[in-house]
C-alpha cells in the first residue's frame, strides 16, 4: 500500500520534498564553493530595474518572462502580469489575474498561455490580457506551455501530456507516460513545431509526438534506472532541451548527455552526464551544468569534452544562456557568472538579487534580462 501511496504522489508534494532532500543532503556532504575574487574583463552595466510582483522564496517555481519584439512579458505567482518596454524597463500595462499561477509563460501571434495551481491552462489575449478560454488538466503544470500558433502543449506534472487548438481551446490529443515511483519535481516545456512534438519524461524516455492525432514517432532512452534503491534508480529528464539544425540535445539526472537525429530519433553520441538543468548550444559546442555544479563544453559533433569550469562546484548552477561568445550561468546565492565559451574562463560576474534568479535568463539585442525571486526583472547591457 505504500508504493501505490507514494506512486500516487510522486510528482506531487512528496517529489518537491525529495528533490528537496537531495539538495539538502548534497550541501551536507559538499560545501558550495568560494567564490574568487576577481575583476570583470567583460564591460557589463545594469541599464534599469522594474518590480514587476511579489517574487517567490518559497515554491522555487521557474517562472521565466517571455520577449515579444520590444516589449516583455512577465506572470508573478499571485496572478500579477506586467508588461513592460524591454529597452526602457517602463510599465506599458499591468493586470491582475487574481489567481495562483505555478507555470511561466509562452506566447504566440495572438494569444498568451500559463497554467494555474488548480490545473488548469490558461489563454488570454497578447494585446490586453483578456481571457479566451481555459481547460482543467490533470494536475498542475510547472513548466511553460508551448505553442507553434494553431495548437498549444502542456506537460503537467502527473506525466501527461495535452495538446489543445490555440483558437476555442479544444482538446486534440493527451499522452499519459508510465513514470517512476520516485522523480524531481519538474518537466521541461515541449518542443512544438509544425508537425511534431518533442518533450521528456521523468522515465529517461523523450518521444516525438506526430501533432495531428499524438502518436509516438519516435522514443530514445537519455537514462535508465540502475541501482537497488528508488532514489537510486531515480532517472529524470527536467532540463530543456535544444534543436539544433538535425540534432536535438538533451540530458538526464543520474542520466546522459545525449545528441539525437532529429527525425528518427537516432542516437548520434551520448556521454555519461548527471543534471538537473538543460543544455545550450553555440560555438559548436553544447552547454551543461552538471548536478556537481561543473560547467562542461562538448563538442557538439563528436561529443569530444572542450572545456571544464570546476570554479562553481556545489553552487547550483542553472541551465546555461548563450549570450555574444559567452554564456552566463546564476547560482543559488543570486550571482551571474559569465563565462567564456572558448575556453571556459569566468570573465565577469554581476549580482542582481540576493533572493536568487528565477526561471532561465533571456537574451535579445545585446540586453540580458534576470528575473529576480524578489519580484524584479533586472535588465543588462553587454559591451564586449
Amino acid at each position: 500500500m505504500t508504493i501505490l501511496r507514494l506512486s500516487t504522489l510522486k510528482l506531487g508534494l512528496f517529489t518537491f520534498f525529495v528533490s528537496l532532500l537531495l539538495a539538502c543532503s548534497t550541501d551536507n556532504v559538499n560545501e558550495p564553493t568560494v567564490l574568487e575574487k576577481m575583476r570583470d574583463k567583460v564591460k557589463i552595466e545594469r541599464i534599469w530595474k522594474t518590480s514587476v510582483g511579489s517574487g517567490d522564496d518559497e515554491l522555487m517555481l521557474q517562472l521565466t518572462p517571455v520577449i515579444n519584439g520590444e516589449l516583455i512579458y512577465s506572470l508573478d505567482v499571485n496572478g500579477l502580469l506586467t508588461v513592460l518596454n524591454r529597452l526602457t524597463g517602463k510599465k506599458v500595462w499591468t493586470r491582475e489575474l487574481e489567481e495562483r499561477v505555478s507555470s511561466g509563460l509562452e506566447i504566440d501571434s495572438q494569444r498568451l498561455f500559463y497554467a494555474t495551481f488548480q490545473g488548469e491552462l490558461v489563454c488570454l489575449d497578447l494585446q490586453n490580457g483578456n481571457e479566451i478560454w481555459r481547460r482543467q488538466l490533470t494536475s498542475e503544470a510547472i513548466s511553460a506551455p508551448a505553442s507553434n500558433d494553431r495548437m498549444v502543449v502542456v506537460q503537467t506534472i502527473d506525466g501527461k501530456l495535452f495538446a489543445f487548438d490555440t483558437t476555442e481551446g479544444i482538446k486534440r490529443w493527451r499522452y499519459d507516460s508510465v513514470g517512476p515511483i520516485l522523480s524531481l519535481r519538474g518537466t521541461p516545456s515541449p518542443l512544438v513545431s509544425k508537425k511534431y512534438t518533442i518533450t521528456s519524461f521523468a522515465n529517461g524516455e523523450m518521444l516525438a509526438f506526430d501533432n495531428k492525432n499524438g502518436s509516438p514517432y519516435w522514443k530514445a532512452i537519455i537514462g535508465l534506472p540502475q541501482g537497488r534503491t528508488e532514489l537510486e534508480r531515480l532517472v529524470d529528464a527536467d532540463g530543456q532541451a535544444v534543436v539544433d539544425g538535425e540534432r536535438v540535445y538533451t540530458v538526464a539526472y543520474q542520466g546522459n548527455l545525449v545528441a539525437l537525429n532529429a527525425a528518427t530519433g537516432g542516437e548520434v553520441w551520448s556521454k555519461p552526464v548527471s543534471s538537473y538543468n538543460g543544455v545550450a548550444v553555440g560555438f559548436s559546442q553544447v552547454y551543461v551544468a552538471n548536478a556537481d555544479g561543473e560547467v562542461i563544453a562538448f563538442n557538439k559533433l563528436n561529443s569530444n569534452e572542450t572545456w571544464r569550469n570546476e570554479k562553481l562546484k556545489y553552487r547550483r548552477i542553472s541551465t546555461p544562456t548563450v549570450v555574444q561568445n559567452m554564456i552566463v550561468v546564476s547560482d543559488f546565492e543570486g550571482y551571474l557568472h559569465f563565462i567564456s565559451q572558448v575556453n571556459g574562463e569566468i570573465v565577469a560576474r554581476k549580482y542582481p538579487d540576493s533572493d536568487g534568479v528565477m526561471g532561465d535568463v533571456l537574451v535579445a539585442d545585446d540586453i540580458l534580462y534576470v528575473y529576480a525571486r524578489s519580484g524584479d526583472i533586472v535588465a543588462y547591457r553587454i559591451f564586449n
